[in-house]
């Protein structure tokens, strides 16, 4: 090998054993000034997150470790902080918010009770009359702005709050009322739940001898009540408290149960009013119509309240006139008397035949060839189960005190002239005489 191979040889094997010795002690200097340039790039790095790689060395992957976990503890803190500050800058915006809401609540409540008692103690209005109308089953808030149109309040709400407050609600009557601006919240609605300051009135004048069907219709064409809730309401069993009622002892064999009762008048309703209240009205006028007097001749002659005005009906319906009254009551009375001798049981009153209709021809379509009346008095004997209209004093005072005669049948012609006899014979010539055979 010559000098020049071997030089190469020696040089080759020295680089190939060449180490760079360096202590660890000065490598991991704890400050680490000679791992960076500066402090700032050495502040960048501990921001940053730490990439530690398989050929990373063990202690420099501990450190950077360590560095990173302190980096998320100290970002979470400042993120922790940061919310504390801003939670306690919102409790106190909403604090603030909370407060001005409730000033701004108390303002406007103080201002709805201010107005509101004025409204309702009526301070400050002018006093003029005014009429309102109340419909049918009107609500509270319904009537409050009747009465705000009107004039009459001028707080809608309050005066709801009141109503309801007072109990008051539900409790309305529907009608025309008369009343006052200047009226106080309390003087209204007692106004408005009762009758004495309506002006919705009619007067209707019911004549004698008319009967319940015909009282109905007439109550439902003036607007007063319906037809078929008042003769609901003519059956039921709320006037028991009325004295003359308490004669009524076969309810179940009438068809209308105060019948009779229904004294003939003129009277005053209201529009859309009760039926029972109507009742009551027809039923405390009978009563004060049918005196002790009457009364005690009644019991004096053996008959009670309900047989007199249910003969007193059958008198009202036959006679023509106050005279013809009391010969038509004499010959009832002579045939009740009779003991019974032959047909004379039976009153045979024509008018009695269809009740509680007028004639055969107003019998309803689907009943005309089945109906047969409890009442016909050509095959009932005595008298029938009740009255079959509603008689007047005329009436009542005939079948008191009859006219005294012999006589046991009548008739009447078209003409209304009347036609009596003693016997049979008699009444069949009568009958012919007054185009009836």
């Amino acid at each position: 090998m010559n000098e020049d191979n071997k030089q190469n040889t020696y040089k080759s094997n020295k680089i190939k054993n060449f180490k760079l010795n360096i202590p660890d002690g000065d490598f991991y200097d704890s400050d680490n000034t000679e791992l960076y340039s500066n402090d700032n790039e050495k502040d960048d790095m501990d921001d940053c997150d730490v990439v530690i790689h398989s050929y990373s060395n063990p202690h420099a992957a501990k450190k950077a470790k360590i560095t990173q976990n302190e980096t998320a503890a100290r970002a979470e803190r400042a993120h922790e902080i940061r919310n504390l500050k801003k939670g306690k800058k919102n409790k106190t915006f909403f604090k603030f918010i909370w407060v001005i809401m409730v000033l701004f609540c108390t303002v406007l409540l103080s201002q709805f009770f201010i107005t509101g008692i004025n409204d309702m103690l009526g301070v400050g209005k002018e006093e003029a009359s005014i009429t309102v109308e109340i419909p049918k089953n009107a609500t509270t808030g319904q009537i409050a702005d009747i009465l705000n149109k009107a004039g009459a309040i001028r707080d809608v709400n309050f005066f709801q709050f009141y109503s309801k407050l007072t109990k008051a609600d539900g409790h309305y009557n529907n009608g025309s009322y008369k009343i006052d601006t200047n009226m106080d919240y309390e003087a209204i609605i007692n106004s408005l739940q009762s009758n004495a300051n309506r002006v919705d009135t009619i007067k209707i004048t019911f004549k004698e001898g008319i009967n319940i069907l015909d009282v109905s219709a007439l109550l439902e064409k003036d607007g007063v009540c319906t037809a078929e809730k008042f003769l609901a309401a003519i059956n039921s069993n709320d006037y028991e408290n009325y004295e003359i009622i308490k004669a009524i002892t076969n309810d179940d064999e009438r068809y209308y149960k105060l019948e009779g009762y229904l004294f003939p008048d003129t009277y005053e309703f209201y529009k859309d009013e009760d039926p029972k209240t109507v009742i009551k009205k027809f039923l405390s006028n009978c009563n004060n119509k049918i005196t002790k007097e009457i009364k005690t001749e009644a019991e004096e002659k053996n008959m009670t309240i309900d047989q007199l005005l249910t003969l007193a009906s059958m008198i009202q319906a036959e006679a023509a006139d106050k005279e013809d009254m009391l010969k038509v009551s004499s010959v009832f009375h002579n045939r009740l008397n009779s003991g019974g001798l032959g047909d004379l049981k039976r009153l045979r009153s024509d008018p009695t035949m269809y009740y509680p209709y007028r004639t055969k021809a107003s019998i309803p379509a689907d009943l005309q060839g089945s109906f047969k009346s409890r009442y016909d008095t050509y095959t009932v004997e005595g008298l029938p189960p009740g009255p079959i209209c509603n008689p007047g004093l005329d009436a009542i005072n005939a079948a008191l005190e009859p006219e005294k005669t012999n006589y046991y049948y009548f008739c009447h012609d078209k003409n209304s002239k009347s036609y009596y006899a003693t016997n049979i014979v008699q009444h069949n010539i009568n009958l012919k005489k007054a185009g009836l055979k």
